[in-house]
């Protein structure tokens, strides 16, 4: 690598850690669900090799109604051991995993297209890319498996490249990938399988190595193949099938409704569940949700943030036409993986419920990077032919755009969506867990409602983990908390600490306890003010909790 090329992929890569680290530990506004329950889990296996419900470094993890997939929280370990049970260990993994994927874009990419500058400039798109970003700063499983997909795509290319060499290890990143994301399990075999489609022959001619890849990657499948068989494995896949979804149940019900032969032919239900599906799939490459609304950062019907910045759109068409219409831009081959990559990269996402979920697509990355930096390259080689002044009026205008599409984005991610949307990221949750803990010894009993009430929509959470996490509680009591025993093996009861409904006519008259819970588990106007110890509040000022005294 030439050194001026490295100078400018380590002044990236430098960019891209500062978009992903910088204020970790308080953007996003609070540690959501998923964010707490991996990172005590992490903890957990830290201390006792154990998930938080005893089991021996399990390949799922059971965790309030979900079973996680388990190669990022063994992956956290080291950074809870350096930094500890709080924000910035929690989530200092994949903030450096989102930071490391800028690099191995680049040398893929370099792989893909021998184009240095194409390279670094699909690269630079994805360092400042705000949806990459926002799903770097926070613990999303998604991260790590396209990180794990995007080196063994790199190895893959490399080692058709190299005669073979380091096939075996692409086989292996692949198999990691699929563990760390349930999305993954349905891309990543399709990526390999058209990519072993598009060079059948050099792999033929390296097949004693080939063979000794797919014996080695079915070896390290064969624990999820049979995981998938067991409920830890297929009810993520099976509650969030797209078949679930509540319109296409309301279409399949009016679609009984019909009979005949032209409603056999037409309005059956396979075709009525395609339908919808390919609708679902399309919205994945609606350019509004791609370049200015995609992020969902900002309240409806405000200008929003897409998942890549708006002016990326004349790079990203500019691309498309430069690839796909253009000869003798690619090899043949690497338009076909880059193609296949841009058709399968939603596929996951659009089988399941949700439309346009900017977290399930991820794995369609970095695909677009590639044909933005196509778009860029070609403005760059234009821009070279030009004199002097035309060239230094272009390159202020690109640093202008770009310096304040980065400023717009600073300005909603930091300032205004944490006030808009901290209810939703579990604000409140902290304080409350904290004020818990130092009431404790206070009181005989501290009973706490699961239930959220957010405009109107009564959401279950799991403040138990809140607790735990905050408090630090050791692992090892808790897998053995005698409260957790005397009721059934999934309470989450333990020591002073009781998580259930609060009926507040009947709890009020209880002696000795605190209730934390909503305004609307717990009246203000049914009680002395003076029994309240705490407010709690959203950051819109909102009351999110009352700690309320008998």
């Amino acid at each position: 690598m030439k050194k001026r090329i490295l100078v400018f992929l380590m002044a990236i890569v430098f960019l891209g850690g500062f978009l992903r680290f910088w204020q970790l530990a308080s953007h996003p506004v609070s540690l959501h669900i998923d964010e707490i329950a991996i990172g005590y889990n992490a903890y957990s296996i830290l201390k006792t090799a154990r998930d938080e419900h005893g089991q021996l470094m399990p390949l799922a993890f059971r965790s309030f109604g979900d079973f996680k997939a388990p190669v990022l929280i063994y992956l956290m370990t080291p950074a809870l051991a350096v930094f500890g049970l709080n924000e910035f260990g929690t989530r200092f993994t994949l903030a450096l995993v989102g930071t490391l994927t800028i690099i191995f874009v680049y040398l893929l990419t370099k792989e893909l297209t021998k184009n240095e500058i194409v390279s670094l400039l699909a690269s630079f798109s994805l360092a400042i890319n705000p949806w990459h970003i926002q799903f770097s700063r926070a613990t999303f499983e998604a991260i790590l498996a396209l990180f794990l997909m995007v080196i063994g795509v790199w190895l893959f290319l490399r080692a058709i490249r190299l005669k073979g060499k380091s096939m075996s290890l692409s086989a292996l990143f692949f198999v990691l990938s699929m563990y760390s994301y349930h999305g993954e399990r349905v891309v990543v075999p399709i990526l390999v399988l058209a990519m072993a489609f598009i060079f059948r022959q050099k792999l033929w001619q390296y097949r004693k190595r080939t063979i000794i890849a797919v014996i080695v990657g079915l070896i390290a499948l064969l624990p999820l193949f049979v995981l998938m068989l067991r409920p830890e494995g297929s009810t993520r896949a099976m509650n969030e099938f797209i078949s679930r979804d509540h319109e296409i149940i309301g279409e399949l019900a009016w679609s009984e409704k019909f009979s005949g032969i032209l409603a056999t032919v037409f309005n059956n239900k396979p075709l009525v569940l395609f339908n919808f599906w390919l609708g679902r799939y399309l919205d994945y490459w609606d350019l509004n949700f791609l370049f200015f609304d995609g992020t969902k950062l900002t309240l409806p019907d405000y200008p929003g943030i897409g998942l890549f910045h708006s002016f990326e759109i004349v790079l990203f068409l500019l691309g498309i036409w430069l690839v796909f219409f253009k000869r003798k831009l690619l090899k043949k081959e690497s338009k076909k993986i880059l193609a296949f990559w841009l058709l399968i990269g939603p596929l996951a996402a659009s089988l399941a419920i949700t439309s346009q979920h900017s977290l399930r697509s991820l794995s369609v990355i970095p695909a677009p990077q590639i044909l933005i930096g196509f778009g860029g390259f070609w403005l760059f080689d234009y821009l070279k032919r030009q004199g002097l002044f035309k060239r230094l009026m272009a390159t202020t205008l690109v640093i202008l755009v770009i310096s304040v599409s980065l400023i717009y984005y600073f300005d909603i991610y930091y300032l205004h969506f944490p006030i808009h949307f901290s209810e939703f990221w579990s604000y409140g949750m902290k304080e409350m867990s904290q004020s818990a803990w130092q009431y404790r010894d206070e009181y005989e009993e501290i009973v706490i409602d699961p239930k959220l009430e957010l405009e109107g929509t009564t959401m279950i959470g799991a403040p138990y983990l809140y607790l735990l996490f905050y408090g630090k509680y050791d692992p090892f009591l808790f897998q053995n908390s005698p409260r957790r025993k005397i009721k059934t093996e999934d309470s989450v009861d333990f020591d002073k600490f009781t998580f259930r409904e609060i009926y507040w006519p009947k709890d009020k008259l209880r002696k000795d306890t605190l209730f934390i819970g909503s305004p609307w588990v717990i009246p203000p106007d049914e009680f002395d003010p003076d029994w309240i110890l705490k407010e709690i509040k959203f950051k819109n000022g909102r009351t999110a909790f009352l700690m309320v005294k008998t």
